[in-house]
């Protein structure tokens, strides 16, 4: 097997410039909040509709009352929720089984309570509710 050459890649890295430097060190990452213009990003292996009950899971065991609960664009949601802060969520579904999740909350945006909702959302994200039967509930909202 032959060994990669060192060089040719920090050559490759130092004359394209740190655009580039995805295509060599990894093009996939997962897990990763990114944060743009006050929102926070974040793209999930899942369909639309999972992550669309997570969230609305995740908002109704945070105490937080949903205002507004539309359909976004083709396949996507759009949610606006909360009474002191407003969180506005989007689910946007990017390719068959990848998501992206926005979230801004008030104006400016606060990154730690977006990380703590994103986290909300994970827990919740293969929960399953069952009645006393052993049957799945519906929906709590």
């Amino acid at each position: 097997m032959k060994k990669p050459n060192v060089f040719l890649y920090l050559f490759l890295f130092f004359f394209l410039g740190c655009a580039e430097a995805p295509l060599f060190i990894s093009p996939i990452a997962t897990g990763i909040t990114t944060w743009a213009n006050g929102e926070g990003h974040k793209y999930y292996n899942e369909e639309a509709h999972s992550l669309y009950r997570s969230v609305k899971n995740s908002l109704y065991e945070m105490s937080f009352p949903i205002k507004k609960d539309e359909p976004y664009k083709k396949d996507g949601y759009y949610l606006i929720a909360g009474d002191k802060d407003k969180f506005k969520i989007t689910i946007r579904k990017v390719k068959s089984n990848i998501t992206e999740v926005k979230i801004r909350i008030n104006f400016l945006g606060d990154k730690p309570y977006a990380d703590l909702i994103y986290q909300k959302i994970d827990s919740n994200l293969n929960v399953i509710d069952f009645d006393d039967k052993g049957l799945p509930t519906k929906t709590k909202f």
